[in-house]
């Protein structure tokens, strides 16, 4: 946690003419006037601009991507990823494997002095001044998978992709990648500290999915495969067509060494919560949360077989996921009570959570089996 509210109070101070000026310097880029905007970000500061090149080397290498070769986002670290650049520098070398593995992933673009990170001076709201670490990176225009109804064909597709990442970084280390972070499935229990910011009736919940991480998943864990994975597979990091392909995914932030089981757990866990949003539209008819688990795990897990220590873990670390997005976005309520919107995103974790809940985790591990049928072309 103490990691976490560092990101929010080192979170770079850099306004529009600011990243203007960063692209020139560093890359040799002129932003088209009207074009640049700040975009959403829990930590970093991330700024999408269209770009005429001065730097020959720099437009080539995004040309090379095929499309839009002159959209860009220029992305300046937090204070606490920037005193960790082994960190990005591992982030850069997955994303090249999961593009050469053919999904669509940023690649971190050269400076004019050819560095792939570049680092710049600027102020924390504290007034301290600070090295941040700089990249440039193509952007993608698509869809987030957020901002469409998902069917069963979408949610297929999303389990074809996690197995494709998961075979894309399949063998990759890195030292940066072995960390304690709040987010790893393998540090659920740590969570049980924060556990006094939820309501009687969540908290009641949350303990029961953590007393069965305690007694089932942590007896099985030196049986589990471990691997590099990019741990954050959400609706805000998968770019979809309106065709209802995956065409790509983006932001490798949240990427650890841990158990290799977590991917397909971490991303099920985000669909169930993205679901919940859906239901608020009045829209379509959505595939059922049942439906929604089946098609994404059984997609992946027909790509990346799972062994049977895993299918056991499998729903428990889906509903600690839920559990740690619910307890976390309590805390930071906590911190900004006034904050509507973030006691507004706790409801679809909550009722994410109770749907998973009503059906114990060991009728969920034979249901969620049968929909996965090996496929040896991975």
């Amino acid at each position: 946690m103490e990691d976490e509210a560092r990101r929010k109070a080192e979170k770079p101070i850099v306004d529009a003419a600011a990243a203007t000026e960063l692209a020139a310097q560093l890359y040799g880029l002129e932003v088209v006037a009207g074009t640049i905007k700040e975009l959403d970000s829990y930590d970093d500061r991330n700024f999408y601009f269209r770009a005429r090149t001065t730097a020959e080397s720099a437009a080539a290498d995004a040309n090379s991507d095929g499309e839009g070769a002159l959209h860009y986002v220029l992305k300046i670290h937090n204070g606490v990823e920037s005193q960790a650049l082994p960190f990005i520098e591992a982030q850069n070398q997955a994303m090249e494997l999961v593009r050469g593995a053919g999904v669509w992933s940023p690649r971190a673009l050269p400076s004019t002095r050819g560095l792939q990170i570049e680092t710049a001076e600027r102020a924390l709201a504290s007034g301290e001044v600070r090295k941040h670490a700089v990249r440039l990176l193509p952007f993608r225009p698509a869809k987030l998978l957020g901002d469409v109804a998902p069917s069963v064909g979408l949610l297929r597709n999303i389990g074809l992709c996690a197995a494709a990442v998961t075979a894309a970084m399949q063998g990759f280390e890195h030292p940066a990648t072995v960390r304690v972070f709040m987010w790893d499935l393998a540090q659920a229990a740590d969570v049980k500290a924060l556990l006094h910011h939820l309501s009687p009736e969540r908290r009641e919940c949350v303990e029961g999915v953590l007393a069965e991480f305690d007694s089932v998943v942590l007896p099985l864990a030196p049986k589990l495969r471990r691997a590099v994975i990019h741990g954050d597979l959400n609706d805000q990091n998968l770019l979809v067509s309106e065709a209802e392909e995956v065409l790509g995914v983006i932001d490798f932030g949240d990427m650890m060494s841990t158990w290799l089981v977590n991917e397909l757990a971490i991303t099920a866990a985000y669909v169930l919560i993205m679901m919940e949003y859906d239901r608020k539209d009045d829209g379509a008819a959505l595939p059922s949360p049942t439906e929604a688990l089946l098609a994404v795990i059984g997609a992946y897990a027909s790509k990346v077989p799972l062994t049977e220590d895993e299918w056991t873990v499998l729903p428990i670390l889906v509903a600690c996921r839920v559990a740690v997005s619910l307890t976390v976005g309590a805390y930071s309520s906590s911190k900004d009570p006034d904050n509507e919107y973030l006691k507004l995103t706790l409801l679809p974790g909550w009722k994410a959570l109770q749907q998973l809940r009503a059906v114990p985790s060991t009728e969920w591990t034979p249901r969620l089996k049968a929909g996965a049928q090996p496929d040896s072309s991975l």
